[in-house]
């Protein structure tokens, strides 16, 4: 059975490919606990939800490289003997063109929820992942990955004006249910969720008319469900979208 550890900023999701469909377990990503204690973790979900611990295969995205060993070392306790980790990039590629300045510094996430959204759509997308950062990243019609654009995520905004400033607090990320703020908590989360979905659809607004190239929008990460709202793009909402791209590349290296 494939395991797939998605180690992000704020939590790492671990999903599990059973014979009845895809399970989603979370844990906070800080503090980092040793390999032991991930297995404990894991284990006991693996119990309750009765999933099959033999023959375990893992694949690994992380973007917090002091947690990848920890979970890599955390399957093999799991499965009780050696069993076969790879981690993205550097053991297993997909089938994107990755056509950037610098393809190694490309986030593994990133890389991850292009090649699901591709997989998906068969024709140029824009992924937009709503998490601890927002990030855009779009793939054309020839599966070549073409750039993006990252800011800040809105739990990350909100922080920062909590800290940066005199006189403005952090707020609890309640979506704002009209754009004309009333007071200063209303005003910092118009500010928050209609500014992150104008951003956003400027940003893929651009990219078109800088490439000629019409985009179909993915949307994904922790934020997304609220962020769909206020979005006047049609997007999809694809929560478990980098769970599939981790599926496609393993399964992808297999046949190779």
């Amino acid at each position: 059975m494939l395991i797939a550890f998605d180690i992000g900023n704020s939590s790492i999701g671990i999903g599990y490919f059973t014979p009845s469909g895809l399970l989603v377990q979370r844990l906070e990503t800080h503090p980092l606990l040793n390999s032991g204690e991930y297995a404990r973790e894991v284990g006991r979900f693996m119990d309750l939800n009765l999933i099959e611990k033999r023959t375990l295969r893992c694949i690994i995205c992380s973007v917090v490289e002091s947690h990848t060993a920890a979970l890599a070392e955390a399957a093999a306790v799991i499965a009780g003997s050696a069993v076969n980790v790879s981690v993205v990039p550097d053991d297993i590629h997909g089938s994107l063109l990755v056509k950037i300045d610098d393809p190694g510094a490309l986030g593994a996430d990133r890389l991850a929820n292009a090649e699901a959204a591709f997989g998906i759509r068969q024709r140029a997308v824009a992924v937009i992942d709503f998490g601890t950062a927002t990030t855009v990243t779009v793939v054309n019609d020839h599966g070549e990955l073409m750039g993006g654009a990252i800011m800040p995520g809105l739990g990350l905004m909100s922080s920062s004006l909590g800290t940066g400033t005199s006189r403005l607090t952090e707020v609890l990320l309640e979506p704002p249910g009209q754009a004309l703020g009333k007071d200063t908590g209303s005003c910092i989360r118009t500010g928050l969720f209609f500014g992150t979905a104008g951003a956003v659809e400027r940003i893929v607004d651009e990219i078109e008319m800088d490439t000629g190239i019409l985009f179909s929008t993915i949307i994904t990460g922790g934020h997304s469900a609220v962020m769909q709202r206020y979005m006047n793009r049609p997007c999809e909402r694809r929560p478990d979208l980098i769970f599939e791209g981790l599926r496609l590349m393993y399964e992808k290296n297999r046949t190779e």
